[in-house]
């Protein structure tokens, strides 16, 4: 991802870092922005305060770091729970500092609009098919499961995976509440995406 141009002065979300062996350990602390890059416009990027661009991390880094870290849960419905009210609150931040701006224009485009900067924010290669009353993404690859395999987090996939679908809900009741997420489900969330369908009821 480029070097963004545009910095907010305190970051939307904080977390701590685990180490990636086989058990939690917490090493540094990740923020999360939302920021203007030069090319694809407003993005969610992580980084370790004082390292610079080195550190910039995508969308899909930053769901799989706080999966990681919710290891130290005791309970594996604690963990649930925190990973999905993680992507809940990324979701209404997203939608609060988008919502003025697209306030006047159809709901499919309200949509579009926030669903851009998500994949966008994650670095995905996508085709996107808009109509009045649904919205498809097509994805070349699932992009959060092509990070972790790269980056040595997969063990951290599937709470990944649910963190993201809560983030897609959580915008979805914000900006269109009569707007359904179909793909992908809540129950599916050991499967790769691959696909992100919205659907008018």
């Amino acid at each position: 991802m480029a070097e963004v141009l545009e910095f907010h002065d305190a970051p939307v979300f904080s977390y701590p870092l685990a180490s990636a062996d086989m058990r939690y350990i917490e090493i540094e602390k990740r923020d999360v922005y939302l920021r203007i890059d030069p090319e694809m416009g407003l993005v969610f990027q992580g980084e370790i305060s004082g390292c610079g661009p080195g550190c910039y991390i995508t969308l899909n880094e930053i769901l799989l770091e706080f999966a990681m870290s919710c290891e130290g849960c005791r309970e594996d419905n604690a963990a649930s729970q925190e990973v999905v009210s993680f992507g809940e609150h990324l979701g209404e931040i997203l939608a609060a500092k988008t919502n003025s701006d697209i306030t006047d224009i159809p709901d499919s485009e309200k949509l579009s609009t926030v669903f851009k900067c998500i994949l966008n924010s994650m670095a995905a290669k996508y085709i996107e098919n808009i109509k009045e009353n649904h919205l498809e993404y097509s994805l070349d690859c699932c992009p959060i499961s092509e990070c972790a395999s790269s980056s040595g987090l997969s063990r951290s996939v599937e709470m990944a995976h649910r963190a993201f679908t809560a983030l897609c809900s959580s915008l979805i009741n914000a900006l269109a509440p009569d707007w359904v997420l179909i793909e992908p489900s809540e129950e599916d969330t050991n499967i790769p995406i691959h696909k992100i369908i919205v659907a008018s009821l």
